[in-house]
């Protein structure tokens, strides 16, 4: 499949790199748009419509400008920001899904997305793989969406049987996919 500008593959100007503070509006409009884009048909044009970037500014703040920041990488093209990935560890007793922890660690991808025109480029295998290495991991992903899916199977994520659903987000159904690894050195 072609990308922007008819490239096909991995291409010059692609590049993958650790997330900065001074990305923090650029992460939270990209953020939005790969919502509205993957989240189309699932979700209805209302609620997608009325997500805007300055209501993610705080969660890319907190990520970004912490003394701690977070582990997020970002994909670029041409400087552009046009995707991002990131890891954290899920804390003993973390209660954000009904489901119990998985048994494949407390490693969690908590979000992968990237632009459509920029998907089928080799940026979301670069993406995960500079988030979780061959980690143990989970994740969470939308039941429905069955591209998300087959790519995290292609890298040894497969459902675990725990699912739940997001209340604010209209009820979306979410499955959650472990693999086991080699931990990271």
């Amino acid at each position: 499949m072609e990308g922007p500008g008819g490239r096909t593959g991995v291409a010059v100007g692609l590049d993958l790199r650790r997330a900065e503070p001074a990305d923090v509006e650029r992460l939270a409009a990209v953020h939005v748009r790969c919502w509205q884009e993957t989240y189309r048909g699932m979700l209805s044009d209302g609620f997608l419509d009325s997500r805007v970037p300055a209501d993610r500014l705080p969660l890319w703040r907190h990520l970004l400008e912490s003394a701690e920041p977070g582990v997020v990488w970002v994909a670029s093209d041409g400087g552009t920001l046009v995707g991002f990935a990131g890891v954290h560890h899920v804390p003993a007793g973390d209660t954000t899904h009904a489901a119990a922890p998985p048994s494949s660690g407390d490693l969690e991808l908590w979000g992968l997305y990237l632009l459509a025109s920029h998907q089928r480029l080799g940026l979301g295998r670069r993406l995960l793989e500079a988030a979780l290495g061959t980690s143990a991991a989970s994740l969470w992903v939308a039941a429905d969406n069955g591209r998300a899916i087959g790519f995290y199977r292609h890298f040894g994520f497969e459902p675990d049987g725990a699912a739940d659903t997001i209340p604010d987000w209209e009820h979306l159904r979410e499955i959650r996919m472990v693999r086991g690894g080699q931990p990271r050195q």
